[in-house]
């Protein structure tokens, strides 16, 4: 079943309504290789199916969506078994480019999924439908393509904010690291570095053992260590101003650390430099 529409194509106007429609494949149709003069942007409601650009094939499924691009030969084939049902709109104009940027769909990332919250498929069948009417209304046909696409854009912003809310585990390593590096002089611990975060502190140290192969405790003193080591080179500080100088107030443990840590005392280490 196609559902096809063609609008009246006007290149210099900042946004406008070419074609759109609605089709459910038969098993293995495809279209291309081929070039398209204009956007499109097709959403998969059901089925699966495979999508070629640039010599990069996606495979996509219901609640993905896919970007053409003017100028790129693409091909995009339906599923032997399982094939897709789709909608699209083609579109053009000034400022195309720049919102499709806006929603993060460029000509080297085309690929997006979408969600029932993020109100895509309802908007873009309420396109089609308005499309069908005879004569369709430019107007409403160019309002409700602003409408779709600020809901593109609305879905990545919204992905973006999710991201920030909830760090993913590498960015609490990084951010832990981060930490112990601008405070490694003063008297900071397992514990504060977990506070800092907002998370336990047995959390932390099973990221830091995933990713970094040490514990934060083991961490922090190894880069105490190895900026004692930068410090020792200097003949003007003592040995209580490098201890000092690192984190610790007690110079005896500093001493006693450093050997466990380098193998040898700092005095010993200062006179082999």
């Amino acid at each position: 079943m196609l559902e096809k529409y063609y609008i009246s194509k006007k290149d210099n106007t900042d946004l406008n309504v070419y074609r759109c429609g609605f089709e459910e494949c038969t098993p293995g149709y495809f279209w291309g290789p081929g070039v398209r003069d204009h956007y499109i942007i097709h959403i998969v409601s059901s089925g699966k199916g495979s999508y070629t650009v640039d010599g990069k094939t996606f495979s996509l499924e219901s609640g993905q969506g896919f970007l053409i691009c003017p100028g790129q030969l693409v091909y995009y084939r339906a599923d032997d078994v399982s094939p897709w049902t789709y909608s699209w709109v083609g579109f053009h104009g000034i400022k195309a480019e720049q919102v499709l940027k806006k929603a993060g769909l460029t000509t080297d990332d085309p690929i997006f999924s979408c969600t029932e919250s993020d109100n895509l498929i309802p908007s873009l069948n309420d396109l089609i439908r308005e499309a069908r009417n005879a004569p369709a209304s430019d107007l409403m046909l160019t309002g409700m393509l602003y409408r779709f696409l600020a809901y593109l854009v609305n879905r990545r912003e919204n992905k973006i904010q999710a991201g920030e809310r909830t760090p993913d585990k590498t960015r609490y390593v990084s951010k832990a690291v981060e930490y112990i590096e601008k405070n490694y002089s003063e008297d900071i611990s397992v514990n504060s570095v977990a506070d800092y975060l907002k998370i336990n502190r047995s959390y932390l140290s099973t990221l830091f053992t995933k990713y970094l192969g040490t514990t934060p405790r083991e961490f922090i003193i190894k880069y105490r260590m190895d900026k004692a080591c930068e410090l020792l080179k200097n003949p003007l500080l003592s040995i209580s101003d490098v201890a000092r100088s690192v984190g610790y107030e007690d110079s005896f443990q500093f001493s006693k650390t450093f050997k466990k840590v380098m193998g040898i005392p700092p005095s010993t280490y200062r006179m082999a430099i």
